[in-house]
């Protein structure tokens, strides 16, 4: 088993989890693997979104696809 590491890229932070929520979901449904990661306490501490926005995390190589779709979903400034 290969434990080589995949290349990723942070293509949008959200300070609001709903926001990044909706957004990786249209990845899903553009068929873009996607990761988010959120550090709010499990949403009790929507402070700490401030400090530490949400994150959507992509390979690389998906980079300009996943930044297209948010793009056209409005979620991204193009």
């Amino acid at each position: 088993m290969s434990r080589d590491r995949i290349p990723t890229t942070i293509v949008a932070r959200f300070h609001y989890r709903h926001q990044a929520e909706l957004a990786h979901g249209y990845l899903e449904n553009a068929g873009v693997d996607a990761a988010l990661l959120i550090d709010d306490a499990g949403g009790m501490d929507v402070g700490l979104a401030f400090v530490n926005p949400a994150r959507i995390v992509v390979r690389t190589e998906d980079e300009e696809r996943a930044r297209g779709v948010l793009v056209d979903a409005g979620m991204l400034e193009g």
